[in-house]
């Protein structure tokens, strides 16, 4: 059965928005977010999250869609284990920078970390409920309507991820204290290389 132009729209939106809160999304940007004390600064490395991941699922769909491709659930596997090694590589940063005492990002490291958002969503392209992204482009049959709810899922990851990485920077932006924001990203870190190697080994 054939789909609807505004069913695929909203579809697209809302598969989007909920793929921004797989746990290991949420993880990965909070290593990021959490080390802002500004919190639009923390928005914005969401974006260029959600812009990374937007890139991946469109040149993914894409080829499934022109070339009708179809993606082996043994390579859902592989890709897990790229995103647990990932998690893990921000969490070992976040540990040791909090442990240096380099816990919040100084102005000349913003950019750089704006960067690694960006590395960081495209490596999670695939991640998660993205398999459900791709049964959907199954069921569709012109590459119009599929071009159409890639970029309004690439829409919904990336205003799902601005709004989660604002709220994980406001725990650093509402304290005063050295020690605490310290903890929290050295916490943070913890988890991310917990969840990681969770992943990784189950």
């Amino acid at each position: 059965m054939e789909l609807g132009m505004w069913t695929i729209l909203w579809l697209g939106l809302v598969i989007g928005l909920r793929h921004a809160l797989d746990p290991d999304h949420v993880i990965a940007v909070s290593t990021i977010a959490s080390r802002h004390k500004n919190v639009w600064k923390a928005g914005i490395a969401g974006v260029y999250w959600g812009v990374g991941h937007t890139i991946t699922i469109l040149l993914i769909g894409l080829a499934v869609l022109l070339l009708d491709l179809s993606v082996s659930e043994q390579y859902d596997v592989y890709f897990e284990w790229v995103v647990a090694v990932v998690l893990i590589y921000l969490g070992i940063s976040a540990v040791r920078d909090a442990r240096k005492g380099q816990f919040t990002a100084r102005q000349a490291e913003v950019k750089r970390g704006y960067h690694r958002s960006l590395l960081t969503g495209m490596v999670h392209g695939l991640a998660g409920s993205a398999a459900l992204m791709l049964l959907m482009l199954s069921q569709i049959e012109h590459v119009g309507q599929g071009l159409s709810f890639l970029l309004l899922f690439g829409a919904g990851s990336v205003l799902g991820m601005y709004v989660i990485a604002l709220i994980l920077s406001l725990p650093m932006r509402l304290s005063k204290s050295d020690l605490f924001q310290r903890r929290l990203v050295y916490g943070v870190g913890l988890v991310s290389i917990t969840f990681g190697f969770i992943l990784f080994f189950f």
